[in-house]
């Protein structure tokens, strides 16, 4: 019974294989007026929100191998425990801290677009008035609740500008740009008051309320980007954002240089091997290696003035050539491997019959 679940587990597995890569290499192919005759291009858009899904799954499963993988090796103390664990920390860690700051970063970005709304509704407002748009409330009430809203946001504004936190914490840089903006709040403040006095029992747009609109939607678009960068600003001071750059910056980063530091001390022992002259190709890389070092440095000049001529000859015409061949080998190599997978060629571990060898 359990192998013929596995044989039906397979062919499933096959068949969906083949019919994806099916999929794909004829919407690859076909023309996009064919395409587009047969309705393919309206299924493209759910077909490749699958392929996203399938892949977030697949990230998932890699989460999960790994945790179990280290974790069992951590709870049973196998050799190398110590590294499992580090390595699960590391993990939870990363986890928890740019969930954090991608939180963090929403929040910013809501409370900056909250003032970026004060500018589309004003420029509503005016269209709607000028094109006699249907079933909107009258002009007056509108103007009222965007007056009503900008100041509720200017409050919002002014009290973060006055964080006692956040003006420590400002660089005078920064300070100098809070204090600007705090200017432009107050006049932005006075604009309000006209729209008010503008609008009040107004049922169709006047000339000057059709102005005063236009001044509240440029002034509340620039304030904005000010009031934007004076709030990232304050933020990258936040715990989240102070780990996360610890984490990134003052450890992912410097890990990685030391990874690659490593791995150039390695090419070098690598290359001292491979140019002892042993045989004539060997030769030939060591006589190019020279040239190429040599016609690299200002020292090379002195040697001979056709040095950096020829180095750049050998890194323009033989190397480019075996580059080509190396990438035209891997196309080929890779292309095959497709085509293995396509046909289900490369499955033969979802076979029962190998899970019982």
């Amino acid at each position: 019974m359990s192998s013929e679940r596995g044989d039906i587990r397979t062919r499933c597995i096959r068949i969906a294989t083949f019919l994806g890569g099916l999929y794909f290499f004829v919407y690859f192919i076909t023309p996009q007026s064919i395409v587009s005759q047969v309705g393919l291009d309206k299924l493209d858009e759910p077909i490749s929100n699958g392929l996203s899904i399938v892949g977030t799954m697949a990230f998932g499963l890699g989460l999960l191998n790994i945790v179990s993988a280290h974790g069992s090796r951590l709870a049973f103390r196998r050799a190398g425990w110590f590294y499992s664990l580090a390595l699960l920390v590391g993990l939870v860690s990363t986890i928890v801290i740019t969930a954090a700051q991608w939180r963090e970063s929403l929040a910013t970005s809501g409370t900056i677009r909250e003032v970026q709304v004060v500018g589309e509704f004003s420029t509503r407002i005016k269209k709607d008035a000028e094109s006699r748009a249907a079933g909107v409330p009258p002009l007056a009430v509108r103007a009222e609740a965007l007056a009503s809203y900008a100041t509720e946001q200017l409050t919002k504004i002014r009290a973060t500008l006055d964080s006692e936190r956040a003006s420590q914490r400002r660089d005078p840089g920064m300070s100098q740009l809070a204090s600007d903006l705090r200017g432009d709040l107050t006049r932005f403040e006075g604009v309000i008051t006209e729209m008010r006095g503008a609008s009040a029992g107004a049922t169709e747009m006047t000339a000057a309320l059709a102005d005063v609109l236009e001044r509240i939607s440029k002034d509340s678009a620039s304030f904005a980007s000010t009031y934007a960068l004076v709030v990232r600003a304050d933020r990258s001071h936040a715990l989240s954002q102070r780990l996360y750059d610890l984490l990134y910056n003052g450890l992912f980063n410097q890990l990685g240089s030391a990874m690659f530091a490593l791995l150039g001390v390695y090419i070098a022992a690598a290359a001292y091997r491979a140019f002892r002259i042993r045989s004539l190709e060997s030769a030939l890389m060591m006589g190019a290696a020279l040239v190429v070092m040599l016609g690299q440095i200002s020292f090379g000049r002195v040697i001979s003035e056709d040095l950096p001529q020829m180095r750049q000859w050998l890194l323009e015409v033989p190397n480019s050539a075996a580059f080509r061949a190396i990438r035209l080998g891997a196309g080929v190599a890779g292309l095959m491997l497709a085509i293995r997978m396509w046909l289900s060629i490369e499955s033969s571990s979802f076979s029962s019959e190998r899970k019982k060898g």
